[in-house]
């Protein structure tokens, strides 16, 4: 794998360096002032959260000026979910695409912003963006597991801008474990087992020492594995299942002689899958009779990652009013994914899926069956081994100023980044033939069919500023992105460059009415750049989104009523395998103006049952439109020939989740019912998913823990209660299911 070039490493250094530097000489400055060391309290450790947080201390849900959400370690312990998908299913605006079942490889859109491998929206880690490649290749294919997350913040709205390059949905950012304060070490220990052999296994130790004469150092340490056998069954058997790994290491340094607050920390992490995954779903007729059931042709199917991330970060206070905040990070994956993609035909594999019985279509799923032997090269099977190699690594600095201004309270933000990714593509095919319901090598020779590297450099920079006073609560920004992609094709030597520049505004206001209700209104301008390679004829996507709503909020109830409109001066798609498209990959394709436009309504609540019982409540639901304002033909598989009025795909009309719980001091029960409508598979004609929907969705899960002693708990849960069956999608090829009912029980051990 190519790394970062050595030129750009040091510029990053000297970057580091120099913004050390600033913060130093502003200290001195400030040393001429306050002849005390400042002493380091609560609040000041509140405040380092805040610069990885969408929301801080300073800028509260209450007042939050655009849609927000904050899920936080209560509710993530609550349901004990794996699976992203599942996590947010609780939040509005929020649009899921399922397509193995366990969320291995999430496919999440926000406010129309397409699901396709969350390309679309800004996913964080502690601010920073996951994405193997955020601008070169920004498909998560890498997502972290959610059983070591503290807490999941979502923002639909002006605030979107701070979070690029992607602005048209919102932001997801994730808070990972944060290291102990404590003098004694904190551990935990948690064991579960549940149907077709899932296994879990998680843990961490963090503690918090003090260097007499140096200051507090901190650390965390953290492991988790997750496997399952996979709920699906081999023609022939097989395995169709996953194993996941992930350990985080965390170091903090708080000097007790320097003359100003400040935190050191470092954090590295190595985290690994393999799984058993396939791009190959069934025919409709076969999904009715076995939804969990898979074609012997995709027996060899098998995905194979790693993950490295390293980050340092730095945080100063200057004094009450101003702190810094720097991250160097370094990110890298490397993927093999070995699948079955096609048969050595012209035929396409959704062709021959969505119409089996027709013609030479019932000879080619014979084959994929196992029941015929391949009689001609035509009907070879091409396996490609998708090798890809991403680094993603950058600087990024956060300047955080509270101050008054004419008696209003006034925050400002302001940051600096500058980044560089890549994705070194590596595919080669080679064909096999059914022989004796066995998959036989071919003595052809392998061919390489993609042999490519992009590359994106990104100078970005933001200004946002929060002014809060009397009945007005008002924040103001802008963010600016310079970016240039390189291309270079290794199998004809061409080589493409390209460069932008976007200037993204956005204003949100939050009026009062009184302490508990207050109507808020935004606008920001939405974007999301080329991948490299494009030809000039591919046009950013853009979009100016506004929102208007009513919330209301106070201690044990919060309910909020949200309009939303985005109207896309240019909506892209682009080609890629989980998309089911088989041409050229990564090309990307203009729709020009859609409107997508929708309400937001959520509501949570606490009622008090009885001494001790409490009743909470959790309801969130998404009303969604979506129009293409132009007809015109396209080669892109989710459109076809389109006419004006047309909807978006996977973009459900009406969904609904409803949770309900029974709580004590020793014990939760709780309920959580999703409800989706069906989406299409593709707007247009002359496409071949055309008129084809997903099932309606209607699914319930159960969970439960009840405390046997202040260091044990015991729990239970049930994903998919009722074993739900439904066609969640038809993407990449054919017709797949989600999880069937999964009863799962563990046990966490406190010390």
């Amino acid at each position: 794998m190519q790394k970062f070039p050595l030129t750009e490493l040091a510029l990053l250094c000297s970057f580091f360096l120099t913004q050390m530097t600033i913060t130093t000489y502003a200290a001195e400055l400030e040393s001429k002032k306050v002849q005390e060391p400042q002493i380091a309290d609560n609040n000041q450790k509140e405040k380092q959260l805040e610069v990885i947080s969408i929301f801080g201390q300073r800028n509260q849900l209450a007042t939050a000026t655009g849609s927000a959400f904050v899920l936080g370690e209560e509710t993530l312990d609550q349901f004990e979910f794996d699976d992203i998908h599942r996590v947010l299913q609780s939040v509005s605006g929020v649009y899921i695409r399922e397509e193995d079942g366990y969320g291995l490889r999430p496919n999440i859109g926000l406010r129309g912003a397409t699901t396709e491998r969350s390309s679309k929206v800004a996913i964080m880690e502690d601010g920073i963006l996951i994405a193997p490649a955020p601008y070169a290749a920004p498909a998560a294919y890498y997502f972290p597991l959610m059983s070591r997350m503290t807490q999941v913040e979502i923002f639909k709205g002006p605030s979107a801008i701070k979070y690029g390059p992607n602005t048209v949905g919102g932001a997801i950012n994730m808070l990972s474990r944060p290291i102990s304060s404590a003098k004694k070490p904190q551990a935990q220990i948690d064991l579960a087992l549940g149907q077709d052999n899932y296994q879990k296994a998680h843990g961490y130790l963090s503690q918090t020492k003090t260097l007499a004469g140096y200051g507090d150092i901190g650390f965390l340490i953290e492991g988790l594995t997750i496997n399952s056998d996979g709920f699906k069954a081999l023609d022939g058997g097989g395995d169709t299942g996953f194993k996941k790994n992930e350990i985080i290491f965390k170091l903090n340094f708080v000097p007790s002689n320097a003359q100003y607050y400040q935190i050191w920390q470092f954090k590295g992490g190595y985290s690994d899958e393999v799984s058993n995954e396939t791009y190959l779903g069934l025919t409709d007729t076969d999904f009715i009779e076995n939804a969990e059931r898979r074609y012997i042709a995709s027996k060899n199917d098998k995905m194979d990652w790693e993950h490295y991330q390293f980050q340092l970060s730095h945080y100063i206070e200057l004094n009450d009013q101003t702190s810094f905040y720097t991250q160097a990070y370094h990110r890298e994956f490397d993927r093999d994914w070995d699948r079955l993609d096609s048969f050595n035909s012209s035929r396409s594999m959704q062709t021959i899926l969505t119409s089996p019985e027709t013609g030479i279509n019932a000879l080619f799923m014979e084959v994929l069956k196992g029941k015929r032997d391949s009689a001609t090269s035509e009907e070879n099977l091409l396996f490609t081994l998708n090798d890809r190699r991403y680094y993603s690594q950058g600087l990024e600095t956060k300047l955080l100023w509270d101050s008054e201004l004419m008696g209003a309270d006034l925050a400002l933000d302001a940051g600096l980044r500058f980044h560089r990714d890549e994705v070194e593509r590596n595919h080669r095919s080679n064909q096999y033939f059914m022989q004796g319901g066995e998959l036989v090598f071919a003595d052809e020779q392998q061919q390489t069919t993609t042999q490519n590297k992009d590359s994106a450099t990104a100078l970005a920079s933001y200004v946002n500023a929060n002014v809060d006073f009397g009945q007005f609560n008002i924040t103001t920004g802008v963010r600016v992105e310079y970016i240039k992609g390189e291309s270079y094709d290794y199998l004809t030597g061409e080589k493409l460059t390209s460069s932008d520049t976007v200037v993204m505004p956005g204003l949100g206001i939050f009026y009062k009415i009184d302490e508990s209700l207050g109507l808020l209104l935004g606008v920001n301008k939405g974007y999301v750049p080329n991948s490299p390679g494009q030809g000039d004829s591919v046009d950013p996507e853009e979009s100016w989104n506004y929102e208007f709503g009513l919330r209301y909020s106070q201690q044990d109830f919060r309910a909020e009523v949200i309009g939303f409109y985005n109207n896309y001066s240019n909506l892209k798609g682009t080609c890629t395998f989980s998309s089911g498209c088989d041409q050229t990959l990564d090309e990307e394709f203009n729709a020009g103006e859609v409107n997508v436009y929708g309400l937001e309504a959520s509501f949570t609540a606490e009622f008090e049952l009885t001494k001790g019982l409490t009743l909470p409540i959790n309801v969130a639901f998404t009303h969604t439109m979506s129009e293409f304002q132009n007809s015109f033909k396209s080669s892109f598989s989710q459109w076809g020939r389109v006419e004006s009025g047309d909807a978006l795909p996977y973009l459900p009309q009406n969904q609904i989740s409803i949770e309900m719980a029974l709580q004590h001091e020793n014990w939760r029960a709780a309920l959580l019912l999703k409800h989706v409508e069906a989406m299409q598979e593709a707007t247009g004609d002359n496409t071949e998913l055309s008129r084809l929907w997903t099932d309606e969705l209607l699914q319930l899960d159960l969970s439960s823990w009840y405390l046997l002693s202040n260091h044990v708990k015991a729990y239970l849960k049930i994903d998919n209660l009722t074993d739900e069956t439904a066609v969640v999608s038809r993407r990449p090829f054919g017709a797949r299911p989600g999880k069937p009912r999964q009863v799962t029980i563990g046990m966490k051990f406190t010390f």
